[in-house]
């Protein structure tokens, strides 16, 4: 760890007091040093710094007689209660003893900061890695009692009912996916400092110690969030979209933008890994059926998901015979949307025209020109449920599909 920033630790040291400045590690060996001839050199008097644990101070004559010395001062860097190195500062010792708490603070100070972010990242990336093995978890094929002591070892019970949240931001949706790669790979202060400023927003809506949050890549998060052991499912999802609609609140004042998905709620580990993929299911879905909402819930796509599981040549199939005809309309596209939005009004010509935003003379004239092209009776919702099954299989399918 010395060995790393001993350098840095040197030439700002000296920069700001003005004297030549040297790190050494415990055995007296110069780490660092201003006067890098000075590097990997044995400093004699680091060993009797460390020794005594406390600070020395060398005259030009007494420098002479120890080995790589010069005039000046030393003092022992202590971490932890343990001492891992000095600082030499070169000069006049009565000059120079003003300097040495100064320095001996700031090399200690530097070097906690860098095992502080060391431990932040190595907790991060087990955090990461465990979520990852929740996200892949089957009680058949994987040893659910480790993946519950990998859980409390990081201080989070798996036991626990769950749900998961996922968290796709939308700012670099816009980019092209190998921009976007290039800048993770040079560490794009851009990215970085984006996150610095989301994470406390997540952990602040998500606040409790048992909820697990982290990211993924520079533009995903997944919350684990914790839940009572009674609950009520209604009040569940109820709170927790509450609780997404103020985080998507909250990273707008940050002028950042993001898609929230929703999963089901998780009894076990099993019912946690259900609840993840869930969640991606309910932003890709959501996504392409409304973009209007943020935040999507799985439960409000129950159909969607379902028809979403059709085998994609058995929903080419259906889709070419049934909207063969509807298709070959130059209206088409204004058509099949009267047709979801007429379907999901429960067929009623109010409500349906106020959601086209259309009068409803228009309504009654486009659900003529459907029947005289299809031959279907579209106030008889078995003859209309095949189209609006087709158009939304075709809907929620596109991306997948291409041009069906």
């Amino acid at each position: 760890m010395l060995e790393k920033l001993a350098q840095e630790i040197a030439n700002t040291t000296s920069q700001v007091i003005g004297h030549d400045v040297l790190i050494t590690d415990q055995h007296g060996i110069v780490l660092g040093s201003s006067d890098l001839t000075r590097i990997g050199t044995l400093h004699q008097a680091s060993l009797g710094a460390i020794f005594r644990r406390k600070e020395m101070t060398h005259s030009e004559t007494v420098s002479r007689k120890m080995k790589g010395v010069k005039a000046g001062m030393t003092i022992p860097i202590e971490l932890f209660g343990d001492y891992v190195g000095t600082v030499g500062i070169t000069g006049e010792p009565t000059e120079v003893a003003k300097f040495g708490m100064l320095a001996k603070k700031y090399a200690e100070i530097l070097l906690r900061e860098e095992i502080s972010n060391k431990s932040s990242l190595l907790r991060e990336r087990a955090l990461q890695s465990l979520v990852q093995e929740i996200s892949i978890f089957n009680s058949i094929h994987n040893d659910e009692m480790l993946l519950q002591a990998r859980g409390r070892e990081l201080g989070y019970d798996l036991k626990r009912t769950r749900i998961a949240i996922v968290i796709d931001f939308t700012q670099f949706n816009h980019m092209p996916n190998e921009n976007h790669q290039q800048l993770l790979k040079m560490g794009s202060p851009e990215l970085h400092l984006d996150f610095l400023k989301i994470e406390p927003r997540v952990k602040k809506v998500f606040s409790s110690s048992e909820d697990i949050t982290i990211s993924l890549g520079s533009d995903k998060y997944v919350v684990l969030h914790i839940l009572d052991n009674k609950i009520n499912e209604s009040e569940v999802y109820t709170n927790v979209k509450n609780k997404c609609n103020g985080l998507i609140l909250s990273l707008k004042e940050l002028e950042v933008y993001a898609s929230i998905g929703i999963g089901t709620i998780g009894y076990d580990l099993n019912g946690i890994n259900a609840s993840y993929h869930a969640a991606w299911r309910a932003i890709r879905i959501g996504k392409k059926v409304d973009n209007s909402p943020e935040v999507f819930n799985i439960k409000d796509f129950i159909l969607e998901e379902l028809l979403s599981y059709i085998h994609e040549n058995n929903a080419r199939r259906f889709i070419d015979e049934t909207l063969i005809e509807l298709k070959k309309s130059p209206d088409y596209d204004e058509l099949s949307r009267t047709i979801l939005v007429w379907c999901e009004s429960s067929l009623s010509p109010i409500n349906s025209a106020e959601k086209l935003n259309i009068h409803r003379n228009t309504l009654f004239y486009r659900l003529t020109k459907i029947e005289q092209i299809t031959g279907a009776n579209l106030r008889d919702f078995r003859k209309v449920l095949p189209f609006y099954i087709a158009l939304k299989i075709k809907q929620i399918n596109d991306s997948e599909m291409e041009e069906i």
